[in-house]
């Protein structure tokens, strides 16, 4: 199917690669499909929406930027969203950039989990409050709320 976006214009999307947040995402729960737009030589992905040509939010794997980032994802949410095998899952954090990429920051707190197997995601909330919202994204280390 071709999808219409405002920043990439006109854009082929397979079936196979559309995304379903069956809750949305906290602030759109609206839109409810996406597919990921992956940028050549670049960490930085594009997460589209189908329904809304001008709604793309900047992710990343925070393991790129990160390597120490880490949560225990309950298993509640692992059958809700049917995970059969911890390999079918996929992180990705939203990036907030205001004005220069250099002072972008990483939304630790609350994750996207996507379940490549069945194509699901969700935006999961970490209760213990360990990290920020507001992660720098080019930062030297971590910043683990309550340690500073």
């Amino acid at each position: 199917m071709l999808i219409q976006t405002t920043r990439f214009g006109e854009i082929e999307c397979k079936d196979e690669e559309l995304l379903t947040f069956t809750n949305g995402i906290p602030g759109f729960k609206e839109y409810l499909k996406y597919f990921l737009i992956v940028i050549d030589d670049s960490p930085f992905i594009y997460l589209q929406s189908v329904e809304e040509k001008s709604l793309a939010f900047i992710v990343v794997s925070p393991f790129d930027f990160f390597p120490d980032y880490e949560f225990e994802l309950p298993e509640l949410v692992e059958q809700e969203m049917d995970v059969k095998r911890t390999t079918d899952i996929k992180i990705l954090n939203i990036i907030s950039v205001n004005g220069d990429l250099t002072t972008a920051t990483l939304n630790l707190a609350a994750p996207l989990i996507i379940n490549l197997a069945n194509r699901t995601g969700m935006q999961y909330i970490i209760s213990d409050e360990k990290y920020s919202i507001r992660q720098p994204l080019f930062a030297d280390s971590l910043i683990v709320e309550g340690s500073r």
